[in-house]
């Protein structure tokens, strides 16, 4: 029984020693693959939002995207700047889709790290992840923004090679005209200071073939009554191709003061792309007629 007891303190001696031998490594045993960056720096308008592509990455896989369909990920890293005055809302799953070479279908995104629409006046940096096969060369891709199932006029910016930066950028045409306008016996004086041509107008992106034209006037009552002509909703209208088109959006008030100068608004219309000749008229109340005015925008 002594020799047993020896023998086996012995063993246990010899065993604790080989456990202090023993490293054990503690931890998840992850190990981020390699990340290829490629720059980018180019710029779009899409709902009126300023999109800025800083770089595109391709890895097998990212530690902080745990939603992965595909062997590898494609993340497009962007600056989203809303510079107007309107909340602007996009769902990137729905509208951003990643254009790779042969590949038929365009790829959604699995994940997105943007919110639906930065804040009037702010910007915002992200990033959006799209499922590949490995191996995909980064420069060859595209990245699209545009609901297909609206129809909606698409950005479209290629990670290299030809591209045209101000397509979907608004235009602003300087205009002249002075228009008298009869309500009642009382004239308004309606100026005419600018129309912009725009590929989305608070949030909306036009059609396919679509642009939104804003008329941007400015009236002047020098009648000693308030003159109340109706919104411009009621009485001006754009011509397009021989029909008369009311507006789909209007500032103008109902009514302007006794006096009033310089009272500013806008009209805003609907119409095939690539107006240069815009058609426009102010109806008559209470009686049947309109009086026609042109402009050219160039």
């Amino acid at each position: 029984m002594i020799v047993g007891l020896l023998i086996f303190g012995v063993m246990s001696n010899l065993a604790l020693q080989w456990v202090k031998t023993v490293h054990i490594s503690v931890g998840s045993g992850f190990t981020q693959p390699s990340i290829t960056t490629y720059a980018i720096g180019r710029h779009g308008m899409y709902e009126e939002l300023s999109y800025n592509v800083l770089n595109a990455q391709y890895a097998t896989s990212f530690p902080d995207d745990t939603i992965q369909t595909g062997p590898a990920v494609v993340r497009v890293n962007l600056q989203v700047a809303n510079k107007t005055t309107d909340q602007v809302s996009v769902i990137y799953y729905d509208v951003a889709r990643l254009i790779v070479p042969g590949v038929v279908k365009p790829v959604a995104p699995t994940n997105v790290h943007l919110s639906t629409g930065p804040k009037p006046g702010a910007s915002e940096v992200g990033w959006i992840d799209f499922p590949v096969s490995k191996g995909v060369t980064l420069s060859a891709l595209k990245l699209r923004l545009g609901s297909q199932l609206l129809n909606e006029a698409t950005l479209v910016i290629p990670f290299t090679g030809a591209y045209d930066p101000n397509h979907f950028a608004p235009k602003t045409y300087p205009q002249t005209l002075t228009i008298y306008y009869d309500f009642g016996g009382n004239t308004l004086v309606y100026h005419l200071t600018s129309v912009n041509v725009l590929y989305a107008y608070k949030g909306t992106q036009a059609q396919i073939g679509q642009q939104f034209y804003v008329f941007n006037f400015s009236v002047d009552n020098n009648n000693g009554m308030m003159v109340s002509p109706g919104y411009g909703f009621d009485y001006i209208r754009l011509n397009i191709y021989g029909y008369d088109t009311p507006p789909v959006d209007n500032t103008l008030p109902h009514g302007f003061n006794a006096g009033a100068q310089g009272v500013k608004g806008r009209v805003v219309y609907k119409g095939p792309a690539g107006l240069t000749t815009l058609n426009f008229a102010f109806r008559i109340q209470f009686t049947p007629g309109e009086i026609p005015y042109t402009v050219y925008l160039s």
